[in-house]
């Protein structure tokens, strides 16, 4: 039986990334900020992991993709046999803009290490299917360069993990736009999973109609505690974010199971 581990929060950064460990083989979801690289290395260290297999990404924003980019300067190379993912170009990402320098370091760092480590690193499309022992992870959607609203979010790749008995969805940071394609693809039984991880962190993602469409079971909150109660100058609900909308939102839909990062690292047997 395959564990997957959804990351907790080691910092307090928001941050999402999974480790999915199947009997023989060892992958990896995103994986957090540059601070969160630890915690993966002990995670496999504790597991006897000595090799990554296969890292995905669903977008390039620093909390998902700063992690690998820490592990590549500390090992002085890629850390993953096959990387995959869709992001939009450097030059897309670049033209979209960032809020920090630090986040377009991270940028330049991540399409430098891709232009040099080519033949290990693999542009995917929707329809593609990866088998790794007993569970396989489908690519359901991609960038797509037609939305120009919340593009890097919009940017995220979203997979379906499936094992015999089984589902993840995995949205990455999708927003309102990305979702409404999503549904336009596909029937929601397509969708539905046993856990759908909420996008963007569980606050401005995809909408309420959405998750109304997929109807989810268990909710995995890749939330730190700050996120998860919408702190702000002034104590929790004062902040900006919309996350306590989400958990609403979650309430009416009847949903009662939640996995959630501010809580630690959570296992998953798929």
């Amino acid at each position: 039986m395959a564990e997957l581990y959804f990351f907790g929060n080691s910092t307090p950064s928001q941050m999402m990334g999974m480790a999915l460990l199947t009997e023989n083989q060892t992958i990896l979801v995103d994986g957090g900020t540059r601070g969160d690289a630890a915690q993966i290395s002990d995670l496999l260290a504790q597991h006897g992991r000595t090799t990554i297999d296969a890292w995905f990404f669903t977008h390039p924003h620093h909390d998902h993709i700063g992690a690998f980019v820490e592990l590549c300067e500390r090992c002085g190379e890629v850390p993953a046999e096959q990387i995959f993912y869709h992001f939009p170009t450097h030059a897309e990402v670049l033209a979209f803009g960032t809020r920090t320098e630090h986040e377009r370091v991270l940028w330049e760092c991540f399409f430098a290490i891709a232009d040099t480590n080519c033949n290990r690193f693999f542009t995917i499309a929707p329809g593609d299917a990866f088998a790794f022992d007993d569970v396989t992870i489908r690519v359901l959607r991609v960038y797509n360069p037609a939305f120009t609203a919340n593009p890097i979010n919009n940017s995220s790749t979203v997979y379906r993990i499936d094992s015999a008995g089984k589902r993840v969805l995995v949205l990455g940071d999708l927003g309102v736009e990305g979702g409404n394609e999503l549904m336009d693809m596909y029937p929601a039984e397509v969708l539905s999973a046993d856990y759908t991880q909420l996008a963007h962190h569980g606050q401005a993602g995809v909408s309420k109609e959405f998750y109304a469409y997929i109807r989810p079971n268990c909710c995995l909150w890749a939330t730190p505690d700050w996120l998860w109660d919408n702190c702000g100058p002034d104590g929790p609900g004062s902040g900006p974010f919309h996350t306590l909308m989400t958990r609403a939102w979650m309430e009416e839909l009847g949903v009662k199971n939640h996995i959630i990062g501010k809580d630690g690292t959570a296992l998953i047997q798929l």
